[in-house]
């Protein structure tokens, strides 16, 4: 829940008219960043988050009360840290994929066979589905970036918490359109087969694709919706 009032609160800031340029800024869910606050940033060269990486306290002190300044240092340090977890995990990675390749070799197998066969105890492949909660305007489907509305993503992400489960029209209508007294469960399935193309946009239209894809964002008829995945394939952050 909390996630998606941070979701809520990014519409309500694109509806109240932060321009194209700060959408960056307003994709870092900063308390009281308000479109005044990011107009001024935006003007004085602060359009993204990495622009933040080298300004000092004096200079925002130019820019932002106080508080805002402190949010944002707080911020920048949790991102760092979220790197530095992420550059440890693929160096990990790394050390498992050599000592991978070594006992393929010894035994003679190939790595595509090695990985059919699923009798590593480690998994090397990257996640199928990335969702960010720091960029609801995007997924990333096998390595490959696909466009998502914030609704879109506010349907994903609550699919996403209940994966391999079937998730009642009922229930989703509750959560993501309960202001909208008209919406129906047609709108919910025209939002999975947007999924569906706008993935097989970046990844390709054939056959193999469209069945793994359907079978995914799957529409069980007359009960609901399943993102049909596991943890292995899905990584949230």
């Amino acid at each position: 829940m909390k996630d998606l009032n941070k979701i809520r609160m990014l519409s309500s800031r694109l509806v109240e008219g932060v321009q194209e340029e700060g959408i960056n800024l307003a994709l870092l869910y900063i308390p009281g960043l308000s479109r005044y606050h990011i107009g001024k940033l935006v003007g004085a060269g602060y359009g993204e988050e990495k622009s933040f990486k080298d300004a000092s306290e004096v200079e925002l002190g130019k820019l932002l009360p106080k508080r805002l300044i402190q949010r944002i240092q707080k911020k920048m340090k949790e991102e760092n840290n979220h790197q530095k977890m992420l550059k440890e995990k693929w160096i990990i990675q790394d050390e498992k994929l050599k000592d991978y390749k070594k006992v393929s070799e010894e035994c003679g197998i190939s790595i595509s066979e090695r990985q059919l066969t699923a009798a590593s105890p480690v998994t090397l492949l990257e996640p199928v589905l990335e969702i960010s909660q720091r960029r609801p305007d995007r997924i990333i489907f096998e390595g490959k970036e696909a466009k998502i509305t914030a609704r879109g993503f506010s349907l994903l992400y609550f699919l996403a918490q209940r994966k391999q489960e079937v998730v009642s029209y009922d229930s989703i209508l509750d959560e993501i359109w309960k202001d909208d007294e008209d919406a129906i469960y047609t709108r919910i399935i025209s939002y999975i087969y947007k999924f569906r193309r706008n993935i097989l946009d970046t990844i390709g239209h054939n056959e193999s694709n469209k069945e793994k894809v359907k079978d995914i964002f799957k529409v069980i008829s007359g009960r609901g919706i399943m993102l049909n995945i596991n943890d292995k394939e899905l990584q949230i952050s």
